[in-house]
């Protein structure tokens, strides 16, 4: 027969994803395994992977006009994107949303021009 667990029992395995969770968003920008690296004078902007990456899911189109306002002239960027990564081994891999310690990102798709 399976085992029934109460709700308190519930709450508790909620409150400790939730505090997982937590833990990841601190440790993917404070610490020695830091997502990415972070752009230089822009705080909370990062570089993954050779992308502008901001922790969290911010409105994708202002997303788009901040990035290509603080990217160099010979890069722009024209869409962004919502994805989600955890710490892995020491390093940050995508991941699905409900993963444990998953973060959630937004992420410009950075491009150099041609012209």
């Amino acid at each position: 027969m399976p085992e029934s667990h109460d709700q308190t029992y519930i709450d508790a395995l909620g409150a400790d994803l939730a505090q997982q969770n937590l833990n990841a968003l601190v440790l993917a920008e404070n610490g020695t395994n830091q997502l990415g690296r972070p752009y230089p004078r822009h705080p909370g902007w990062r570089n993954w992977n050779g992308n502008l990456t901001r922790i969290g899911h911010h409105d994708r189109d202002t997303f788009v006009l901040e990035a290509n306002a603080i990217l160099p002239g010979t890069m722009h960027t024209d869409r962004a994107h919502h994805r989600h990564a955890r710490l892995v081994n020491g390093t940050w891999t995508r991941c699905h949303a409900t993963a444990d310690g998953a973060v959630p990102l937004t992420i410009a798709i950075t491009q150099t021009r041609d012209d």
